[in-house]
């Protein structure tokens, strides 16, 4: 059953709710460099759990207008190649930080979408299962803009996207908060073994 017959309120084509921008894309292999205007955020770099890791960014001076692809809070990364097409939400604060073109950038309307429900939506198996049949290529699937632009976008009231994105927001804070704690009870629990059989001093 198509998503549409389940949904009591309209649906949007993608394209016509937020704009999906390629990331950057360097003629040549990007060059570190220290005193680098910029970063570069790659694959590596974000991770579903941790989100985007800035420590492991590239540093570099990018050699085309970098407005484009410079990320701010709000946007949404999905990457338009691999196996993982899950949309990742910028909910912090960056300056000068493009996204590269393993990803799209994708910025929503927000008098039509608010982008917290816009994640949330294209995280959803209906919209998952649809990028990864419609992904071409072998090995490395490779996710076609017109394809994404073309994802059907259920637009409920504003009020009602706020709820869905504020809901999913706090679930994502406590699911971190309980990553720390496990984190923190493993050290403890290793030190207190490690201390039982002499390997380190208390």
């Amino acid at each position: 059953m198509n998503p549409t017959d389940k949904s009591k309120f309209p649906f949007m084509k993608l394209k016509d709710v937020a704009n999906v921008q390629p990331g950057y894309l360097s003629r040549k292999s990007v060059c570190p460099l220290a005193s680098g205007t910029h970063r570069l955020l790659q694959a590596r770099d974000v991770s579903l759990r941790g989100g985007l890791c800035l420590k492991t960014t590239v540093r570099f001076k990018p050699e085309r207008n970098p407005d484009l692809y410079r990320i701010s809070r709000g946007d949404i990364l999905l990457a338009a190649r691999g196996q993982d097409y899950r949309a990742h939400l910028i909910d912090m604060d960056l300056t000068d930080v493009l996204a590269s073109s393993v990803f799209y950038i994708i910025r929503s309307r927000k008098d039509l979408v608010l982008p917290g429900y816009l994640a949330w939506w294209l995280n959803q198996s209906d919209m998952q299962a649809a990028l990864e049949s419609g992904s071409c290529g072998t090995g490395i699937g490779y996710l076609a803009r017109p394809l994404l632009e073309a994802l059907d976008v259920v637009v409920p009231p504003l009020e009602v996207q706020r709820l869905i994105a504020d809901t999913v927001d706090l679930w994502r804070r406590q699911q971190s908060i309980r990553a720390q704690i496990d984190q923190k009870r493993e050290q403890l629990i290793q030190s207190t073994c490690r201390q039982a059989v002499g390997l380190d001093k208390e």
